[in-house]
């Protein structure tokens, strides 16, 4: 007689369910008590340094990978991703960043900053006319002055300083015609002696002739404060552009000045030719002839400098 076997199946133990964690959970935790902490101080401590702290914001990713390693080593934990909570801590981080940055931002381009700036381009200006009281002569040449200071340095308080790397520059303007470069360039290098020697602490200068006159030379000349130094004014003169002005136009040289001259004296010799003798016109020769003699006799006006001379 056969004996029926019964299989009795094995039953499998059922595996507990993997618990789920939150990678940046910890991380938005930190960061709340951390920001509270430091934003608590930083109105409570004056000159408290801010910035200086927020430069070690990018710890959080270390943070964050810490999280994610603690979590994935483990084989009955499902990792997940807090995004929540990480939008979160980039929004506190901002908060934080921005509380850093203002004061600098406020100090650099706020209204404390102009007027500190106006303020001392006032008081250079005021200095800057007493020193000149030891030269008289080129002080009465003085036609207008003024001072521009600019400060690139970062500062944190309320009172503000030329440092290096600031700009302090003197910009005047001469009046009365000049025989030549180097006659203004000793107006300049006096300027910038006696501004020196006062300790005004131009940085730059800014100068040039007022061009309110027709048919006579401007000069100008732009410098670094310690340019100057160990040159003569023959060599300052070097320096010095020059611009030729008649009839209402202006010219970057002599040459080109006196070629717009004979051009017009040309239109002009023409035209009184043709009314004189019937429409005929002249040779060139005549022309020619003609335009010499008048510049010849209009030097003073074609070459200002003969008029000095």
């Amino acid at each position: 007689m056969d004996m029926e076997t019964n299989a009795t199946p094995v039953q499998t133990a059922a595996q507990p369910p993997k618990k789920t964690r939150r990678v940046g959970t910890v991380a938005f935790a930190l960061v709340l008590v951390v920001a509270g902490i430091l934003l608590i101080v930083y109105q409570l401590v004056p000159g408290f340094d801010l910035m200086s702290i927020v430069k070690f914001s990018p710890a959080l990713l270390v943070v964050l990978g810490i999280e994610l390693l603690a979590y994935s080593a483990k084989p009955d934990v499902k990792v997940k991703y807090d995004w929540l909570a990480m939008l979160g801590t980039a929004f506190i981080l901002c908060v934080v960043g921005t509380a850093a940055v203002l004061p600098t931002f406020w100090n650099q381009y706020g209204p404390d900053r102009e007027l500190a700036a106006s303020r001392m381009e006032e008081e250079k200006i005021s200095q800057f006319y007493t020193a000149m009281a030891a030269d008289p002569a080129v002080k009465a040449r003085i036609d207008n002055a003024y001072a521009g200071v600019c400060f690139n340095h970062a500062t944190s308080e309320n009172s503000y300083t030329l440092e290096s790397g600031d700009r302090c520059q003197l910009n005047l303007t001469f009046s009365g015609e000049y025989a030549d470069a180097t006659a203004f360039a000793a107006d300049c290098m006096s300027v910038m002696r006696t501004a020196e020697q006062a300790g005004l602490g131009f940085t730059r200068y800014e100068f040039s002739t007022s061009n309110e006159m027709d048919n006579a030379n401007t000069y100008g000349l732009t410098c670094d404060a310690a340019f100057p130094t160990g040159l003569t004014t023959e060599q300052l003169a070097q320096r010095v552009w020059t611009s030729y002005h008649y009839d209402g136009s202006s010219f970057s040289s002599e040459s080109e000045r006196d070629d717009y001259i004979r051009e017009q004296m040309r239109g002009e010799i023409i035209d009184e030719y043709q009314n004189s003798h019937d429409f005929e016109n002249p040779s060139e020769e005549y022309v020619e002839e003609e335009i010499n003699r008048r510049m010849t006799e209009n030097d003073s006006i074609a070459t200002p400098e003969s008029a000095q001379m």
